[in-house]
């Protein structure tokens, strides 16, 4: 018989060998790793289904609320809201309480918010079973207060044809009308035009400012400043430099109860420095008294400026600057005296627009210059100081003749003879002439043909392009710092021409450079800009 005997292995130095033996331990970690990798993808493929389903809710509620506060929309902005969530297969996203409707007399604000949840597919092993998933928004679409200076070139060269066939002025007459329709009847409209309004009444006031050498304000608009009174025989105001760095015009003290004083603008003398004879013309004055060419101030009615667009006309030379002036002007609060007094008491601003040139920072509100012209700056005349008012050297006897007075020669210039007297012709009969009287009557030609010969000192400055190029940009970037939008039109321009207007847009975005027939579509193209739906939160 044979024995097997065992022999007694120690167990304590086995444990310690196996506790030693690093053979396997990277398997260990390596399943550790790939569960947290599992786990992340897990998430990452949960988060972006919840993210496809977020956005598919966003879309859903975008739509529905830009639907539900459109201005145009007829039915009741909760059941569209609704309607477009039943019609996109997630009618439990959203109920009628989560959906907030705010309407006034210039907009409509629609507030929704909604929430649906999506399963999980791996962080239920985490006990999350699902996630919500939600959206929400405010869409406003609003009549915003729109105060709109258009401020269009009336000058000669307006008479000329255009690459159309048509005088440029006609060309504008049509891109004008437009203009004042799309703004204050319907944004949206093609022509032909059906008076189908579609733009609340009141909330769009336009000012139609026409300039050539001047701006003819009329009698009622500038009888709201604090000018001088020499006479009433134009109602245009001379501007210093320093003007064109500013926006406001001095109101008449009377309408803003300040204290009494004196004058602060100067009315335009009512000279005629083209013409070469001597007798004046108004159709050749630097400030044409012309009613048909005078400003047309916050109008709320798209027929009434039809008929001041249509009763434009074009002569003189250019002055944009003067235009841009008076165009900023107009929409400085600081005019909102004027506004008041013009229709409370002159009847030809409705009440309805009592309270503008609102404020710069007003809300909702937005305050626009539409710039044209069709050249460049020209030269522009402007009677000293000192020959504006007063007597002047130049006296007329009953048959016309005229003599005028040498200071230098202490004698009297006779016009019909050419000679030296030692009194004016007509004797006692004769009357002096006030300067108003003077340029009323007679020209600058006469002025300077008698200058020499009766030592009379100069009398009028002439402004050229360089110098009112400068007081352009002034005035621009003038109104651009309060935040007043800036189109400019450039109607068949050079390229110099193109340059200065582009300058004075608010972006090279804002200018138009056209030719014939293109003006209307510039004018529709800035009309619809200008009105805007928008989406906000």
């Amino acid at each position: 018989m044979v024995r097997v005997g065992l022999k007694n292995v120690g167990i304590g130095p086995a444990v310690k060998r196996f506790g030693r033996d690093e053979e396997g331990s990277l398997i260990v970690f390596t399943l550790f790793l790939l569960l947290i990798m599992f786990v992340i993808t897990g998430l990452g493929v949960d988060l972006m289904r919840v993210e496809t389903q977020r956005t598919r809710l966003q879309a859903t509620l975008d739509r529905a609320i830009l639907a539900g506060a459109s201005m145009n929309q007829t039915l009741n902005a909760q059941t569209v809201v609704l309607d477009y969530f039943a019609k996109s297969g997630l009618p439990n996203a959203i109920q009628a309480s989560d959906i907030t409707v705010s309407q006034s007399a210039t907009g409509k604000s629609v507030s929704a918010k909604a929430t649906m949840t999506t399963g999980t597919i791996f962080m239920n092993m985490l006990g999350i079973n699902k996630m919500p998933v939600p959206a929400g928004g405010t869409a406003e679409e609003s009549q915003t207060d729109v105060e709109i200076s258009l401020v269009v070139d009336t000058s000669g060269s307006m008479y000329w044809n255009s690459q159309s066939g048509n005088q440029k002025i006609e060309d504008l007459k049509v891109a004008a009308k437009d203009f004042v329709y799309l703004m204050q009847c319907d944004p949206d409209a093609s022509k032909p035009f059906d008076g189908n309004c579609k733009v609340l009444p009141d909330t769009v006031s336009i000012s139609l400012v026409p300039y050539n050498e001047q701006v003819l304000l009329g009698e009622d608009l500038i009888q709201q400043f604090n000018t001088t009174e020499e006479h009433a025989s134009s109602s245009c105001i001379d501007f210093d430099t320093a003007d064109f760095s500013t926006i406001a015009v001095d109101l008449d003290p009377a309408l803003i109860s300040g204290p009494p004083t004196g004058p602060t603008l100067r009315r335009s003398a009512t000279i005629d420095p083209w013409s070469n004879g001597y007798q004046a013309n108004n159709n050749r004055r630097t400030c044409n008294p012309n009613a048909n060419r005078k400003v047309a101030a916050y109008q709320n009615d798209y027929l009434n400026l039809y008929s001041a667009i249509d009763a434009l006309y074009a002569s003189g030379y250019t002055s944009i600057e003067l235009g841009m002036k008076w165009g900023s002007a107009l929409l400085d609060p600081a005019f909102r005296p004027a506004v008041q007094n013009m229709s409370a008491n002159l009847g030809t601003i409705t009440p309805a627009f009592v309270g503008r040139p609102f404020n710069y920072n007003r809300p909702r509100t937005k305050k626009v210059i539409v710039l044209m012209t069709d050249g460049v700056n020209t030269t522009q005349h402007k009677v000293r100081p000192g020959f504006r008012d007063g007597p002047s050297p130049f006296y007329e006897d009953a048959s016309g003749n005229v003599s005028v007075f040498d200071t230098t020669a202490g004698n009297y210039y006779w016009m019909s003879d050419g000679g030296h007297h030692s009194a004016a012709q007509g004797g006692a009969q004769a009357t002096q002439l006030t300067y108003p009287e003077f340029w009323e009557k007679y020209t600058w030609t006469m002025y300077k043909d008698v200058k020499g010969q009766a030592h009379l000192p100069d009398a009028v400055d002439q402004i050229g392009n360089s110098e009112k190029n400068a007081l352009l940009d002034s005035m621009c970037t003038a109104a651009k710092a309060q935040g007043v939008t800036v189109f400019t039109v450039g109607f068949e321009t050079t390229a110099a021409s193109s340059q200065v207007m582009q300058a004075c847009a608010s972006t090279p975005s804002h200018h138009y450079d056209v030719t014939g027939l293109d003006i209307t579509q510039a004018f529709h193209s800035i009309a619809r800009e200008i009105h805007q739906l928008r989406l906000t939160n």
